[in-house]
């Protein structure tokens, strides 16, 4: 059991649901659900995709409106008619999906429709502005530019910029959906002493996540949701891993990781010094037959590098590929995908659905050969393929007809793996496959990892939760600067190992390589 580091006091709360009731057509999201927020308190909201959390954050919000419920700040009842009502009552989210304007600069977000004024309120104090973003963005002790574009900035830094904006705002309640999805080891470590830091100053914080060992090492007490009820209220469940996973999924769980050892000795791809004009510096590294090989670093140190030269995103300026020991020339990934080799992006969303399709075409879009009838394409073999896969993979029955943007991302992600399943790929690469995505799916994406090696198919798994990294591989390559500095069995690697996969290569040297791999490329 972890003891909170600070103790919220406990008496009338700064804020409360009572009774909160919330229902779509077909559906009731929110069923009687009643919450205590403390002053100066972290409290963890939890639960499986579907359980209620989202529409109940945007009715804090003042997206949605309760169908009925009340909702008290200081003890007085509010009606928070929309965004700006919420704001006004001191309410800040960060949503799982960013709100930023990627034309835009930094600072033009954060300061979105409260820009500082001169000369009377008739122009933009662009200086100030500017000033008061550093000022934020130091407090999260990261280096953005405030004139950077959004557009140019990673997704780490994105959702960096996001909470930024939401802090910027001095609200007396901060609510976080998903805050570190796309941060690493470091920049979570960052928000966290920030997060606690705010705390202190007695605002209330509602934190959302699906990486338990992170909130039970950050939060004070935790609201579990299940099925648009309460399942546990605060105070009622330890702060402890197994004991949340019980709860949030109606039973026990024997393995947090349910990790099969099926690596053969049989090596099936080969990398020999990489090198990539995006980052890849001297990446080498043995693949073998029923192997889970983990890549681990930090963000920005090039695993997602080294995926895309594999699967021919990034053409190769150095160093070479070979499969079953002969060579491999990959002119794009349509090469890749011919050799048997998949991706599962980081970026599902942008990377890797078509999300004006269901299920069907999404998964046969890889292997369009399998869906033909002679030379004309057959819809009903396309819809009997899905339907397998939806049953097998227990993806919802919804995707097969409806648009794969409206199912859950556990879900997108099934339907993703079930894409390559049905091309028979060898070799399946898995960047973050279980980022955003809850406890109930990641078993499911853990059980679909274990039935590939089952079956012989290879795995290079990239993943920024290292419980789950060091867990699931059986082999980890750590990467520092685009390189692989050592390949060692999961067992013998640390978190430290993880978190210190950083710069043990100088910038300048770097800086200098990268411009004579863009020489080579032109």
């Amino acid at each position: 059991m972890t003891t909170p580091s600070h103790g919220p006091s406990r008496g009338e709360p700064l804020w409360e649901l009572r009774r909160i009731c919330k229902s779509f057509p077909g559906v009731r999201a929110n069923n009687d659900i009643s919450l205590r927020l403390q002053a100066g308190e972290i409290h963890g909201l939890l639960g499986e995709n579907g359980c209620g959390k989202s529409t109940l954050i945007k009715i804090l919000s003042g997206v949605n409106q309760p169908d009925s419920g009340q909702i008290l700040h200081r003890g007085r009842a509010v009606v928070l008619s929309g965004p700006t009502a919420a704001r006004s009552e001191g309410v800040a989210t960060v949503f799982q999906e960013f709100s930023l304007i990627p034309q835009l600069t930094v600072a033009e977000n954060i300061f979105m429709g409260r820009h500082p004024t001169r000369a009377g309120g008739l122009l933009v104090d662009w200086k100030r502005m500017a000033g008061a973003t550093r000022d934020i963005l130091q407090q999260l002790a990261i280096e953005i530019d405030p004139e950077a574009r959004v557009a140019d900035l990673s997704v780490a830094e994105q959702q960096l910029v996001e909470i930024a904006k939401a802090l910027s705002q001095e609200a007396e309640l901060l609510i976080l959906d998903e805050p570190t999805t796309a941060l690493g080891q470091e920049e979570i470590a960052i928000l966290h002493g920030l997060l606690r830091s705010i705390r202190g100053r007695g605002v209330s914080i509602l934190y959302i996540s699906h990486r338990l060992d992170e909130v039970v090492e950050l939060v004070d007490t935790i609201t579990i949701l299940k099925d648009g009820c309460v399942a546990s209220r605060s105070g009622e469940t330890r702060l402890d891993v197994g004991e949340i996973v019980g709860r949030m999924i109606g039973g026990g769980v024997r393995e947090h990781y349910p990790k099969e050892r099926n690596a053969t000795a049989e090596v099936v791809l080969q990398a020999r010094a990489l090198r990539t004009a995006e980052r890849v510096r001297d990446a080498s590294f043995e693949l073998r037959r029923g192997e889970v090989l983990g890549l681990g670093g930090v963000i920005g140190s090039g695993r997602t590098e080294i995926a895309r030269a594999v699967f021919g995103a990034d053409r190769l300026t150095g160093g070479e590929l070979l499969l079953d020991g002969r060579p491999l020339r990959l002119r794009g990934p349509a090469d890749a995908i011919r050799a048997g080799i998949a991706l599962v992006p980081e970026n599902r969303k942008y990377d890797g659905l078509f999300f004006n399709f269901n299920a069907g075409p999404n998964i046969t879009m890889a292997h369009i050969g399998g869906v033909l009838s002679g030379p004309f394409f057959d819809h009903g073999k396309e819809d009997r393929a899905a339907a397998a896969y939806i049953r097998d993979l227990e993806i919802t029955p919804l995707a097969a007809h409806k648009f794969v943007n409206l199912i859950s991302g556990g879900n997108q992600q099934k339907v993703l793996i079930a894409r390559w399943l049905f091309r028979d790929a060898r070799i399946v690469i898995l960047d973050e496959p279980t980022q955003g995505i809850d406890i109930g799916a990641k078993l499911a994406v853990y059980r679909l990892i274990n039935a590939l090696t089952r079956a012989g198919k290879s795995v290079l798994l990239i993943s920024s939760d290292h419980n789950e990294l060091i867990a699931m591989s059986d082999r980890i390559a750590i990467v520092q600067h685009g390189r692989i500095t050592s390949v060692r069995p999961a067992t013998e690697v640390t978190h430290t190992d993880l978190v210190s996969a950083s710069g043990t290569v100088h910038s300048i040297d770097a800086a200098r390589e990268a411009a004579n791999d863009l020489r080579r490329v032109a």
